[in-house]
């Protein structure tokens, strides 16, 4: 979670012209030194009651939901007599690319960079965007702003580690990985990435090792660990925790993961998992 500071939210709140609530709007931040935008779920929120506040937290609630459409409906409605507020532009954002409008995103995520280029978690969105595309040096210029706003950021820190990784770059991917431990030795997403690299290398039991050694129940993580923690064990030949890992996997059907991988497939190797554990057992 995180909150913007106070001079930064009077800035984006007050630069927005919403008709029904501007009045409201302005005496609320002048007497509340506490209002805030906030993060949660990955999604913007505001506290306060006014009407572009609610309206916002009306709209986050369906994108956290994934109600993707009714989302995007209620954010555009506010961006017609709100043009400027970041939470409308950063969450409409969001949604699209859940949708993969990728190029309607882009246009949201740039107004919002633009309002509030301080913030760094708006580059590393921009970021992902383009590696959802598949341009990959943009998307590292990105994660490096970031770095350049916050150099302890560690979703930039992994996110480039991440794009290195793909490229096969792995000695690269296992700098940013390091650094990101050394910033916080328990940061599951960095543990995450070491099991990325030793899969790579067809290093399947030291894959198993690192994601063994994450206590999933105790903090937020890159549920790509259930699809490494699945592939490993299919590849030694653990059916029954292949097929465990994979049906885990799939409870988070709305989760980033399955912008770059097909559910219909995964769904296939879970249940053919299932298929050899079944014929193991009977053997």
């Amino acid at each position: 979670m995180f909150s913007l500071p106070l001079k930064t939210a009077i800035v984006i709140l007050l630069s927005c012209s919403f008709c029904f609530a501007q009045d409201e709007l302005t005496v609320t931040i002048a007497q509340n030194p506490k209002y805030s935008i906030y993060e949660k779920d990955g999604v913007l929120f505001c506290t306060g009651n006014t009407q572009a506040a609610l309206h916002n937290n009306k709209g986050a609630d369906r994108l956290v939901a994934n109600d993707l459409d009714n989302a995007i409906e209620i954010f555009q409605e506010g961006l017609k007599h709100s043009p400027l507020f970041y939470p409308f532009l950063f969450n409409c954002g969001i949604a699209c690319m859940r949708k993969r409008e990728f190029d309607a995103a882009r246009i949201y995520l740039e107004k919002a960079m633009h309002i509030v280029p301080e913030n760094p978690k708006i580059y590393i969105l921009m970021g992902e965007l383009y590696a959802l595309t598949g341009r990959e040096g943009d998307a590292l210029i990105y994660f490096r702003k970031a770095l350049q706003i916050n150099r302890k950021e560690l979703k930039a820190i992994i996110k480039i580690g991440n794009v290195y990784v793909q490229r096969d770059q792995l000695e690269l991917a296992q700098r940013y990985f390091d650094a990101a431990l050394k910033i916080n030795p328990q940061y599951p997403d960095a543990v995450i990435g070491f099991a990325k690299i030793h899969f790579k290398k067809g290093e399947y039991y030291k894959a198993l090792i690192w994601l063994k050694s994450i206590d999933v129940a105790k903090a937020d993580y890159d549920k790509a660990y259930h699809y490494y923690f699945a592939e490993s064990s299919f590849k030694l030949k653990d059916y029954k925790t292949a097929y465990e890992q994979y049906e885990k996997l799939l409870q988070f059907k709305n989760d980033v993961f399955f912008l770059t991988h097909s559910y219909a497939l995964i769904e296939h190797k879970m249940n053919l998992s299932r298929q050899f554990a079944e014929l193991e057992h009977v053997e």
